[in-house]
């Protein structure tokens, strides 16, 4: 018997789901992060950032979780699309749904983690040029004469 049937359908929507749930929880997170660069609030950022690494985490147990579902399924190195074409037309048809749900969903993501990482560079570019403004400033030796320094390069930032 096939695994490409209503069971195996079941276990793939399953699966699809949650990947989705956790993409919603990412998003969300980038969103907080996002305000927490805004407000200049490093602690809250902190804590965020340490809450992507469970996330992080989360993702690696549905990679794992997937790659078992796949070696099951004996279809090991396809894609989802691969798999779900597998499917007969009523499982298919829900797979399908699914699926370009989630390709939205990866999209969503994929921008709202570019929009933060853009927003901490153009942040990084600031702090830099400030670093180097403090740095740069003349500075006074030990017999009262004034030294120029040559400001070393902090970041790598991304300029507006």
């Amino acid at each position: 018997m096939s695994n490409f049937n209503r069971g195996g359908c079941d276990s793939f929507c399953g699966l699809i789901h949650e990947t989705l749930g956790l993409f919603d929880d990412i998003i969300c997170l980038e969103n907080k992060k996002l305000g927490a660069i805004a407000e200049n609030d490093v602690t809250l950022l902190d804590q965020y950032m340490n809450d992507e690494q469970a996330y992080l985490l989360q993702m690696r147990g549905l990679d794992y979780k997937r790659e078992k579902l796949q070696g099951q399924f004996g279809a090991a190195g396809l894609t989802f699309k691969q798999i779900i074409d597998k499917f007969e037309t009523p499982e298919r048809e829900t797979l399908d749904l699914l699926y370009d749900e989630l390709s939205a969903k990866s999209s969503e993501l994929k921008e709202a983690v570019s929009g933060t990482k853009r927003y901490i560079d153009l942040h990084l570019a600031s702090i830099s040029a400030l670093l180097e403004k403090l740095e740069g400033a003349a500075t006074y030796d030990k017999n009262g004469g004034k030294e120029q320094k040559t400001p070393p390069a902090r970041f790598t930032p991304t300029k507006a």
